[in-house]
């Protein structure tokens, strides 16, 4: 075997259990996140929340949007499900080596499992060709359309952004193919590490590129950072035998039952993008900087979600698939319902402590250079109330890949279209009418920054992922016949508990450090707010583990295996 062979080889024995590949997925998560974070500040400090960062972000709307709405539903919702149930057929030939314990050693496939994948590659690769360089042509006007608020020279300067990151979702659609095919065989690894190369693109085109071609050098790092998400996964694949040939043969079977899953689905995503792109199109008509303010306080309120809901979410969507594949609606509702839990164990007391420390937080990432006090202001205010809904955003993801493992995707299309109109409603009063409110919000000093009409478009998405949320649970909860309420209102109430205890003992020791500290250095706000958030993490636990949380005590016991190199067949 060749070193690199040996150490990929070493690389497969992590992430084999679903919180063992949910901390794989969610440390490397975490470290792509303080990468993004760093990166953030970058933008801040080199850029301020100006007109340059406007334009960057609004050029992502279109990109995004084709990526999310079409190659997203292919990629990583309905190509997985068909391709379980290739997989599952009975009589076939596996030519996939197997370990000692029964797993599947490498990334060869039954011959229909790898027609079928060969067939989408191939249609996928001519689909892209043609969008691309359509939404390449009209990329002005789209831009137009989506900012009307900015200048001609900004709306140029976004369609030329735009142009440049339609590059990207080329190469991200098929580390998508990629990233299911190894979570499918449960090496979470090398998916991990694509965040974290992604955003080293974005870092290498501050450095490297920004101060010689400016705005534009940013667009570029998009594309650098979209080619390291492929090529983190397409060597280890290419290593562990994966071959995929060009195959064209778009009337296979298991390619129409892709597209009858991924238009719902594509519907679904293109609802969700819907509601960015009205934040876009409602702040590109607010003052300068309010589109960078909303989309870098997004940035600080996902972090939670990456680490943990996205992580347990993938983690446990190969699992889903096939118990529904099998038709085991019972084991189907005991994961679901042990997911959820931890993801909320997790999520409720980050958003506490996001709400107590959002001052803090913004003031360390972002506070540099040409990023002033009121943009930091405006900023933290818009955090907080994003915050709220992180518990929402956070289910969200685990409650979608439910209803597609199922088949159903109909009901989070349904979700999205509720989510919509809420957005569109409150956010186009709040942009209408929020002068009627901001003298009153002006008048008190607690709520300095309120005033702007940017808070009632964080209102405004947040109500529209609350919506969503409740929507998702009820249909959900109709489908399993109930999500073992009484196990889950448990544990909701002893996480209630234990996160009301840390969020009042995190308040009393942040303004004790504020007494005791002149905060007026980053090292004085970075000691209140590491201080703070390590005597409110050590109470949760502390509480949690006095209440006999079954979340914490699923944590420690898992956290012992995590690092060993022993390959466990995934239950």
């Amino acid at each position: 075997m060749t070193p690199i062979g040996k150490k990929i080889s070493f690389f497969e024995n992590i992430g084999r259990t679903l919180t063992r590949a949910a901390f794989v997925v969610g440390f490397f998560s975490l470290a792509a996140s303080f990468l993004g974070m760093f990166r953030d500040r970058m933008l801040a400090g080199y850029f301020g929340a100006g007109p340059e960062l406007d334009v960057y972000y609004a050029a992502f709307r279109v990109p995004d949007f084709f990526f999310n709405t079409i190659l997203v539903s292919i990629t990583s919702s309905a190509f997985l499900p068909v391709l379980t149930r290739y997989l599952h057929k009975p009589g076939q030939k596996n030519p996939a080596k197997k370990g000692e314990t029964g797993e599947e050693k490498n990334l060869l496939f039954p011959k229909e499992a790898q027609d079928f994948i060969e067939s989408l590659t191939t249609l996928l690769m001519a689909g892209l060709f043609v969008v691309t360089l359509l939404l390449w042509i009209i990329a002005p006007f789209l831009t137009r359309w989506i900012a009307p608020g900015f200048t001609p020279e900004q709306q140029q300067a976004t369609a030329t952004l735009t142009r440049i990151m339609l590059i990207s979702p080329i190469f991200l659609s098929f580390s998508g193919i990629l990233s299911n095919i190894l979570n499918l065989r449960n090496y979470f690894f090398f998916y991990s590490l694509t965040p974290f190369v992604y955003n080293l693109g974005s870092i290498i085109a501050i450095l490297l590129f920004v101060p010689y071609y400016g705005i534009t050098g940013l667009a570029w790092g998009i594309v650098l950072g979209a080619i390291l998400h492929f090529a983190i996964q397409f060597f280890p694949a290419f290593s562990m035998g994966l071959r995929i040939r060009w195959q064209w043969n778009p009337f296979h079977p298991g390619i129409k039952k892709v597209l009858k899953m991924m238009l719902p689905r594509s519907f679904h995503l293109g609802l969700l993008q819907g509601n960015l792109i009205i934040t876009t199109l409602l702040a590109s008509i607010l003052p300068t900087g309010s589109l960078t303010v909303f989309t870098l306080a997004n940035n600080i309120q996902g972090l939670p979600l990456g680490l943990f809901a996205a992580s347990f979410a993938i983690a446990i969507f190969p699992t889903l698939s096939i118990l529904a594949a099998k038709e085991d609606l019972e084991k189907f509702r005991e994961e679901f319902s042990r997911v959820m839990c931890q993801i909320l164990f997790f999520i409720i007391p980050l958003s506490v402590m996001i709400i107590i420390l959002r001052a803090q937080m913004v003031r360390i990432i972002l506070g540099t250079g040409r990023f002033n006090w009121e943009d930091t202001v405006l900023t933290l205010n818009v955090l907080g109330v994003l915050a709220v809904s992180l518990f929402a955003q956070g289910l969200n993801l685990l409650f979608v890949r439910a209803f597609f493992a199922l088949h159903d995707t109909v009901t989070p299309l349904k979700s999205a279209i509720v989510g919509v109109m809420v957005n569109v409603a409150i956010g186009a009063l709040a942009v209408k009418h929020w002068g009627w409110i901001s003298p009153l919000l002006a008048k008190n000093s607690h709520l300095a920054g309120m005033d702007s009409p940017i808070m009632g478009l964080a209102l405004a998405y947040t109500a529209s992922q609350i919506a969503i949320f409740i929507f998702l649970f009820v249909g959900l909860h109709g489908y399993l016949k109930g999500i073992e309420t009484g196990e889950f209102k448990k544990s909701l109430g002893k996480i209630a508990i234990a996160t009301l205890a840390m969020g009042i003992i995190t308040q009393l020791a942040k303004w004790g450090w504020g007494q005791l500290v002149l905060l007026s250095t980053f090292a004085a706000v970075a000691g209140q707010i590491i201080l703070s958030g390590l005597v409110g993490v050590a109470i949760y636990l502390l509480i949690s583990k006095i209440l006999k949380s079954k979340e914490l005590i699923d944590f420690y016991n898992e956290c012992p295996k995590i690092l060993r190199r022993k390959k466990i067949v995934p239950e």
